[in-house]
């Protein structure tokens, strides 16, 4: 972090809002994201008072670190406040990558507050976001938000997603999710009465969250705890052999094991599984009876964007109009 401080320290006497906002703003996220959130509020106050100060200001993202200190602390109204306002950036036609980095923060929100529906909704959006942007981070906490709501409700469809989240982290490099991905796993496993996993999967991810200095955020720790003395309880004796089985194994391994055999070179070029998660979106809302304005409205996309969408589908999925789609689409919904 002295090397961020020093770049803002050299930035700031340029009087550039932009520069030391921006530069202020990621790194008062990555503090928040390594648990030192006092530090990460101080520094965002400061650009809360330069956007007072300076209406024209313009600062890359600095709603996102705002918006995910709140939840990380449990104060969720605020955090839908925060992440709302970088969401209304996109409006229509519009693309914005503020507000692309905003949704995936809007849904856990929503989600932890018990507005489901809303949720949902703007899962659906943020997934089909994310993807147009070609944001593997993003996208891939868009598809945990996604799981996390599909818990209570499908929990093999939860599974689907999580394991989708966490390949696309595997592709790109972003160990950083790793824990993330395996705490959600931890969660299925134990609703799903495999004890033992879940145990081994829980203490992988608190091995290298410590490793990493990536602690659980405040908000998930009464959770993580609660699970955990659950599995204490139900596994007695083994469960300290468990804990430390799962911490030697190295995070690449689990992460490896987890999603063997998936992939983008695994996914088919046609057929439902060859759709991408935008295209899964543009497909359901076409049969729905949605006009193409209407589905580019409903996830933020450009028309032709919905065109090339349905072309694309229309192509993987060897149909000509909307009725075939509709046939497909109804039929690979049911099993699922």
């Amino acid at each position: 972090m002295a090397i961020g401080d020093e770049i803002v320290r050299i930035a700031q006497p340029l009087g550039d809002y932009f520069t030391v906002g921006t530069l202020t703003s990621n790194m008062a996220q990555a503090l928040g994201m390594a648990g030192h959130l006092a530090r990460a509020r101080d520094l965002m106050a400061g650009v809360v008072r330069s956007l007072d100060t300076a209406a024209e200001a313009d600062m890359v993202g600095w709603m996102v670190p705002l918006g995910l200190m709140h939840p990380w602390t449990g104060e969720l109204e605020q955090a839908v406040g925060w992440f709302e306002r970088g969401v209304q950036r996109m409006s229509g036609e519009t693309r914005d990558w503020t507000a692309a980095r905003c949704l995936p923060g809007l849904v856990s929100a929503l989600r932890r507050l018990g507005r489901a529906e809303e949720a949902a909704r703007w899962a659906a959006v943020a997934v089909t976001v994310t993807a147009g942007f070609d944001a593997p981070y993003e996208l891939s906490y868009a598809l945990d938000e996604q799981a996390w709501l599909a818990h209570g409700t499908d929990p093999a469809r939860a599974r689907e997603l999580h394991l989708e989240a966490l390949t696309r982290r595997r592709i790109s490099g972003l160990r950083i999710g790793y824990p993330d991905s395996l705490d959600a796993l931890a969660s299925l496993e134990a609703e799903a009465g495999q004890h033992a996993e879940a145990a081994r999967l829980l203490a992988a991810s608190t091995a290298t969250r410590d490793e990493m200095g990536y602690p659980r955020p405040p908000v998930d720790v009464p959770g993580h705890e609660s699970l955990v003395a659950a599995l204490r309880a139900r596994l007695g004796e083994r469960f300290d052999d468990l804990w430390r089985e799962g911490a030697a194994r190295p995070i690449d391994e689990w992460a490896a094991a987890l999603t063997r055999g998936r992939g983008r070179r695994d996914r088919p070029t046609v057929g439902w599984g060859s759709l991408t998660p935008a295209e899964l979106d543009v497909a359901r809302l076409s049969t729905q009876g949605l006009s193409n304005p209407e589905i580019a409205a409903r996830l933020y996309l450009s028309r032709s964007t919905v065109k090339a969408h349905l072309a694309h589908i229309y192509a993987k999925l060897d149909v000509a109009n909307r009725t075939e789609l509709a046939t497909i689409v109804s039929r690979e919904l049911g099993r699922e």
